[in-house]
C-alpha cells in the first residue's frame, strides 16, 4: 500500500465521490513501481458508492479500477516494461460516465508519461452499506443477482442496472417454458410478465433514485418531503426531525424519506414527480415518444387488473371496450411490454448519468 495518512485519505474520499473528475498525486515508493516487485493492492479508495483501486502484478502490470453503480467496473492497465524504473511517481486518473484514463510515469520536468483507456473489467467491485469492497466475478465467472446479509441486514445488493437486466433475464426464462393448456397458459404467462415487468421498474427507479446520492449527485430532499408529505408532517417539523437524525440512524433525509413509504416506485406519477423534484428529470424530457410513455402506463394498469382482478383476464381493457380496441394478454403484448420498459429505463439511466454535481 502506498502511504497516505486517514486525514488525507478521507479528504480525497470527499473530493472524488463525484460521477465525475480527476485524481492527481505524486508519490515515491522503492518497489512500487519496479518491473519486479511483488503483486498487490496500492491504493484503494472507496468514496461513497465510488471505488478508485491501483495494483500492480508481478510481471510488471499496474492497473487503476474505477466502480461505481451507473457505469461498472473498468480498468485501464499500463505496462511496466514499457517505462524506465523510477521510484518517484506521477499518477493520475480521470472518470466519467463515458470514459476512464489513466497517466503513470517518472516524476520530473519531461519525463514521458504512460497512458491507458479503461475497459470493461471481467472483476466487478462493489461496496457494500458497511464500507466493505466486494469483488464479483471474474475471467470466465459469471454471477448474476449477489445479495449479501449480515445480522439479517443487507450489505450489498444489485445495482438499479443489475436489477433490471435480472429482471428482463426472468421474462425470457418464463417463456421458454411450455403447456399443454392452450392460450390460457400464454394468457397466464403474459399477465406474469407484467407483473414481473412493473416490479422491475419499481425496483430499478427505487434503487437509482438512491444511488444517485451515494455518486456524489447532491438531491434537493426538501423539495421531495414538500412534495410527499401532509401539510400536518410539514408543519410539524419532520423535515428537521429527519435531518437531526441522520447521525443516529446512519441514513440521509433521502433515505429516510424512501423509507417511509410516502412514494410508490409502481406509481407512474409518483416516480415522475420523485425524479423532477429531487433531481431536475423531467420525463417528458429524456428522449420517449409520448405514445411510449402512455403505453407505459396503460401496461401499469394492466398489471394492476391481473394483480387485484386475476391473472386469468384476457382480455385487459374489457372495460373500455367496444370504446376502445380490445387488448389482449398474450405473446405478443408481452413483447411490447418489455420493450417499452426497456427503453424507458434506458432512458431515464441515461438522463441520470448527465447529471453533475452543482459545486
Amino acid at each position: 500500500m502506498l502511504n497516505i495518512s486517514p486525514d488525507i485519505a478521507e479528504q480525497i474520499k470527499a473530493a472524488i465521490c463525484r460521477p465525475e473528475g480527476s485524481f492527481t498525486f505524486e508519490c515515491t515508493s522503492p518497489n512500487a513501481f519496479k518491473r519486479t516487485a511483488p503483486s498487490g493492492t496500492l491504493l484503494q479508495v472507496p468514496a461513497g458508492s465510488h471505488l478508485f483501486r491501483l495494483e500492480r502484478t508481478a510481471s510488471g502490470l499496474l492497473s487503476f479500477t474505477h466502480s461505481s453503480p451507473a457505469t461498472g467496473t473498468r480498468v485501464a492497465s499500463i505496462d511496466l516494461n514499457q517505462l524506465p524504473e523510477f521510484e518517484q511517481a506521477f499518477l493520475a486518473f480521470t472518470w466519467s460516465p463515458q470514459e476512464t484514463h489513466f497517466y503513470c510515469g517518472p516524476r520530473g520536468p519531461g519525463a514521458a508519461l504512460a497512458s491507458a483507456q479503461g475497459k470493461v473489467s471481467s472483476r466487478q467491485f462493489r461496496i457494500g452499506e458497511d464500507g466493505s469492497v466486494f469483488q464479483i466475478g471474474d475471467d470466465g465467472v459469471e454471477v448474476m443477482g449477489v445479495n449479501v446479509y449480515q445480522g439479517g441486514k443487507p450489505v450489498l445488493f444489485p445495482t438499479a442496472m443489475e436489477a433490471w437486466h435480472n429482471t428482463a433475464k426472468a421474462v425470457e426464462v418464463l417463456w421458454t417454458g411450455k403447456s399443454d393448456q392452450g392460450f390460457i397458459y400464454e394468457t397466464v404467462t403474459a399477465s406474469l410478465t407484467l407483473s414481473i415487468l412493473v416490479t422491475g421498474i419499481e425496483a430499478y427507479a427505487k434503487t437509482r433514485f438512491l444511488e444517485l446520492e451515494t455518486e456524489g449527485i447532491t438531491p434537493n430532499s426538501k423539495a421531495l418531503f414538500e412534495a410527499f408529505s401532509s401539510k400536518a408532517q410539514r408543519e410539524s417539523g419532520l423535515f428537521q426531525e429527519m435531518e437531526d437524525a441522520v447521525i443516529a440512524t446512519r441514513k440521509s433525509v433521502l433515505q429516510q424519506i424512501v423509507a417511509s413509504g410516502s412514494m410508490n416506485f409502481q406509481n407512474y406519477d409518483h416516480l415522475k414527480k420523485a425524479y423532477n423534484r429531487t433531481y431536475g428529470i423531467k420525463i417528458g424530457e429524456i428522449g420517449i415518444a409520448s405514445q411510449t410513455l402512455n403505453d407505459l402506463q396503460r401496461f401499469i394498469e394492466y398489471r394492476h387488473r391481473v394483480v387485484h382482478v386475476s391473472p386469468l383476464l384476457g382480455l385487459l381493457n374489457q372495460q373500455s371496450v367496444p370504446a376502445q380496441q380490445p387488448v389482449f394478454a398474450n405473446k405478443l403484448l408481452a413483447e411490447r411490454a418489455l420493450r417499452c420498459f426497456d427503453e424507458f429505463i434506458d432512458k431515464l439511466h441515461k438522463a441520470s448519468l448527465n447529471l453533475s454535481r452543482n459545486d
